[in-house]
């Protein structure tokens, strides 16, 4: 055998010392994606009469080949769901005043255009769910009608409803009898009544709130927080910021805070409750702006920013398919006190533990969990074993945050161990190899 085939045996079998065997679980947690067409990125315009991307309030040139070109930037994130602004023909940009639920706005691109996005985007296991606006003048049987129609001539996952509020209980269960697909939809109020009606989801607005007045600045107080959220409700979505509001980034001009650290606490928070996160298109790099001078649907520039985010993001959703219980355990809330959040995620025979401190000092709380096990950081470098007490002690640093698998006490460091053993064992065999090649 000669010296490069056993270059190449030593390297292949550090490699599998070092990749750990994980068990794939199937991912049951929605990791939405709201992209405003006109406003994510240029790519083959087909109709340019309308576009200037001098006035904040015309047409900027986004279409269906620009959010194709980013599909692995959308894959990166972990996207289950790409949450499409209106598409029908309209008087602006926006989408929400439609002119004509028959015809498709021509400056984002042809239905061929839609068709292949939404191929391209289910190979890629990203489903597309629809922004649907209701034109209160038209009858509601014309509404159902054309969403009907739509569902049936592309192959969407769903539909997502804003103005629900200005209709009625029977029309939400006709539309639910009637029109096939996921039905999400925004509440204020009356998250419950919508699901009564046949809405599988809802994002609600209250909770968007109260989420920015938490994680704008530390030291926040997180009782209101805790009051009014459902955080083990599987059937509600959160987002910190969305089309129609300030961006959640702009408020740190005004707190002083830094917007990379309060971001990860919030991001933390979003994917890791039983809730289901929603993004708003360029929250990940993150842009900044707000509603009064139209900033707040500035153009995303992906070359632009911070990678940080991103990096947090992925970290979390690839998390998801190793660690069952952070996608779809059962939640129990430990503390929650000191503007330090600790819960558990639990699923069969596994546990994890999320920590996420907005206080401005290290927070520390013992928790109760079964002797002999240990806690391993994810997002952190971190080791916490059985106190002389039975307890576990988890402390995160100020502005900071952590998920912790739980594990049998192994008593030394594994991973380090079979890292330093791997690459001294092929340092040894080069080595030897060396000589003898020397000798000749």
């Amino acid at each position: 055998m000669n010296i490069m085939k056993l270059k190449i045996i030593g390297l292949t079998l550090l490699f599998y010392m070092l990749v750990p065997f994980l068990v794939q679980a199937e991912q049951n947690k929605n990791v939405y994606y709201y992209i405003l067409v006109d406003r994510f990125e240029s790519g083959e315009q087909q109709d340019q009469a309308d576009v200037d991307v001098d006035d904040p309030t015309a047409y900027h040139g986004g279409d269906y080949k620009g959010i194709e070109n980013r599909i692995d930037h959308l894959k990166t994130l972990g996207v289950t769901h790409v949450i499409l602004s209106p598409v029908f023909q309209s008087e602006n940009y926006t989408g929400f005043n439609v002119t004509s639920y028959e015809e498709l706005e021509k400056t984002f691109g042809t239905q061929s255009d839609l068709e292949g996005l939404i191929n391209q985007l289910k190979e890629n296991d990203i489903e597309v769910i629809l922004h649907f606006p209701l034109n209160t003048d038209l009858a509601e049987q014309e509404l159902v009608d054309y969403m009907t129609r739509w569902s049936n001539k592309l192959d969407i996952g769903g539909y997502y409803f804003s103005n629900t509020n200005q209709f009625s209980t029977d029309f939400w269960e006709r539309v639910s009898e009637e029109v096939d697909g996921l039905k999400i939809g925004e509440a204020k109020d009356n998250s419950e009544e919508l699901l009564e009606d046949g809405f599988h989801q809802v994002l609600k607005r209250d909770n968007m709130n109260e989420l920015v007045d938490f994680f704008k600045h530390y030291d926040q107080p997180i009782d209101p927080l805790m009051n009014v959220m459902n955080l083990k409700n599987d059937k509600i979505i959160n987002a910190m910021d969305l089309y129609d509001t300030d961006r959640f980034t702009h408020i740190f001009s005004e707190t002083g805070s830094h917007p990379i650290t309060h971001w990860k606490l919030a991001i933390t928070f979003l994917m890791t409750t039983n809730n289901h996160p929603l993004f708003y298109h360029g929250s990940e790099i993150p842009l900044d702006g707000v509603k009064s001078d139209n900033t707040h649907h500035l153009m995303v520039n992906f070359l632009a920013g911070e990678d940080q985010l991103i990096k947090h993001i992925e970290k979390i959703s690839n998390a998801y398919d190793n660690l069952p219980a952070l996608a779809q355990g059962d939640m129990e809330i430990l503390h929650a006190d000191d503007s330090y959040l600790v819960f558990k995620k639990t699923y069969q025979d596994e546990t994890n533990i999320v920590a996420i401190n907005n206080s401005s000092t290290l927070q520390r709380v013992d928790i109760d969990l079964p002797a002999g096990k240990e806690l391993r950081g994810i997002l952190k470098n971190d080791l916490i074993r059985e106190n002389s007490d039975g307890s576990y002690s988890v402390a995160v640093e100020r502005e900071a945050s952590n998920i912790y698998m739980v594990q049998e006490n192994t008593g030394i460091n594994l991973p380090l161990v079979l890292v330093f053993g791997g690459v001294m064992s092929v340092f040894i065999v080069f080595a030897i190899l060396m000589y003898r090649k020397n000798r000749r």
